[in-house]
């Protein structure tokens, strides 16, 4: 990631400055090595002017045979739009805008286009629309044509709880198994993913450069830069820099600011206030914070550890910040009461827009619909529990996250024909290649920003992606197997009715449900 940062910014910082947020040029860009037969990625950092790296030529280590000239390679990809943009193929007809620039929209074009000059194969996508999300007509469809043998479809892309539900019931293959994956250990895979879904070094699904949307759901922190300068508040930037920006910090900055504006008592989503958010930041802060549902054991199968002195320590300073009523504004509390707004978040946000709001919980698209805020606005990571924490985690959110995986309505050897198309679009999406989706992507991310385009902001995004995961007890639905309550509704309980104290009691009542669940799911894995 810092080498892709790198290479960006010196683009940006010699063409345009951050302010021009609703630029979407090309920028400078280094000599093109595309006529170049291959890409290598330097393994060994350079120590010594006089010492020579050892370099990978990844061409030459994924398949590139003739076997499979002439075919068609089709994803099926669910959705709980009636219509989509498309990350797999070329979207014809498509308005350039900041939504999805026409550099992201050539950049699948020139990916899919390189796939077919290396193994002749034609890229296409059946979009399904499944208003249910998960736990719908996606799993039916999938059902059903592995019962049927239909393999009208080589590859899936379904949301993380549709994922867990389709491994446990047998429908997707163990990736590290087949051969043209290559264990799916080379670079344009997301290794901080994968470390958190494979069970006992088995993998049903993945995520990569070969897709933005994932990436777009990683949640962060909008600050208002121009708020914080005008109130003589710390930096948060050299905070998350230096490390030390934690839970802590986060509720003795946001209670440093409320103004009562609106006319009406108390404060109300259009006031000023310190953080506006939602009862998704209590997953999101506790997996920030380290916690874990689930976590490996020694032979890497899950086992329960939501309960820790840690994870109590997590609950009780999250719902500290999201209970002070006076500086924190939830979302989940606005339904049916922002007026012109469908939904809460976009008030909210239109709130953090005007420039009321310190800080905003989001995720990263949310950047392109603050393009237009006149004040500076920059990105944190999801705050650590303590300074002592080595990394700042990033939560994927189940519902909104897609991932890719091979499902088996084909057979073990067009398996490793959709493993090779797959390996070559993630070799053709990554950033060791100037014009790639990656490269596209992240040029956008940083265009948002209004910030100066130094070391520091460009760091903060390293933090934010470094260790970007997810959570494997809400993938497989710890809670809902043999209950009827998620861990996150459980947490959400506390939310809603304002307990504070309560989470070992809450905690114990619900778990002998909670150990049953992850029972069920090792008994799986290891049938």
């Amino acid at each position: 990631m810092k080498k892709i940062i790198a290479l960006l910014l010196c683009a940006v910082m010699a063409t345009a400055s951050f302010a021009a947020c609703g630029n979407n040029g090309d920028e400078s860009k280094p000599e093109d090595s595309s006529s170049a037969p291959a890409v290598s990625e330097t393994v060994s950092d350079v120590s010594d002017e006089e010492s020579k790296p050892e370099e990978i030529n990844y061409l030459e280590k994924i398949y590139t045979g003739n076997d499979y000239n002439g075919k068609t390679f089709t994803f099926l990809t669910s959705g709980v739009n009636a219509t989509a943009t498309s990350e797999i193929v070329y979207n014809e007809d498509l308005t350039d805008s900041e939504n999805f620039p026409e550099t992201i929209n050539e950049a699948i074009k020139r990916r899919n286009d390189a796939v077919y000059d290396l193994l002749g194969v034609e890229i296409k996508e059946i979009y399904f629309h499944d208003p249910r999300r998960y736990g719908g007509d996606t799993l039916a469809k999938i059902r059903n044509s592995a019962s049927a043998g239909d393999n009208s479809f080589q590859a899936v892309s379904v949301c993380l709880y549709d994922c867990g539900t389709l491994a446990t019931e047998n429908y997707l293959f163990d990736l590290t198994t087949l051969e043209n994956l290559h264990g799916l250990e080379y670079p344009w895979w997301d290794e901080g993913f994968s470390n958190t879904v494979r069970i006992a070094g088995k993998q049903y699904f993945m995520l990569g450069d070969m897709g933005i949307n994932y990436k777009n759901s990683t949640p962060c922190v909008y600050y208002n830069q121009s708020l914080f300068e005008k109130l003589g508040l710390e930096n948060p930037q050299q905070l998350a820099i230096d490390g030390k920006w934690t839970i802590d910090k986060a509720i003795e900055l946001s209670t440093s600011y409320h103004d009562d504006i609106n006319g009406t008592d108390g404060i109300q989503w259009d006031d000023c206030y310190g953080w506006c958010g939602q009862n998704d930041d209590m997953p999101s802060m506790l997996y920030g914070a380290g916690v874990r549902i689930v976590s490996s054991d020694s032979e890497g199968y899950p086992y329960l550890t939501l309960w820790s002195e840690t994870a109590n320590n997590a609950v009780e300073k999250v719902l500290e910040l999201m209970l002070n009523s006076d500086y924190y504004v939830s979302g989940n509390d606005w339904f049916g009461k922002t007026g012109n707004y469908e939904w809460p978040m976009q008030a909210l946000e239109a709130n953090f827009i005007a420039g009321h709001v310190l800080f905003y919980s989001g995720g990263i698209s949310t950047a392109i619909n603050l393009s237009a805020m006149e004040d500076s606005f920059g990105i944190l990571p999801v705050p650590k529990l303590t300074e002592e924490q080595d990394d700042y985690y990033s939560l994927l959110n189940t519902w909104t996250t897609n991932a890719y995986a091979i499902t088996t309505n084909n057979t073990a050897e067009q398996a490793e024909f959709a493993a090779a198309v797959l390996e070559a679009m993630g070799y053709y999406s990554w950033e060791g290649n100037v014009d790639s989706l990656a490269v596209a992507y992240y040029e956008r991310v940083l265009k948002m920003q209004k910030l100066k385009a130094d070391e520091t902001s460009t760091a903060l995004l390293d933090l934010i992606f470094a260790q970007r995961g997810c959570e494997l007890g809400s993938v497989f639905r710890i809670g809902n197997i043999t209950g009827s309550k998620s861990v996150n509704d459980i947490l959400g309980t506390l939310i809603n009715e304002k307990k504070t104290g309560a989470f070992r009691s809450t905690y114990e009542a619900y778990e002998s449900i909670l150990e049953a669940d992850v029972e069920a799911v090792v008994e799986y894995f290891k049938s």
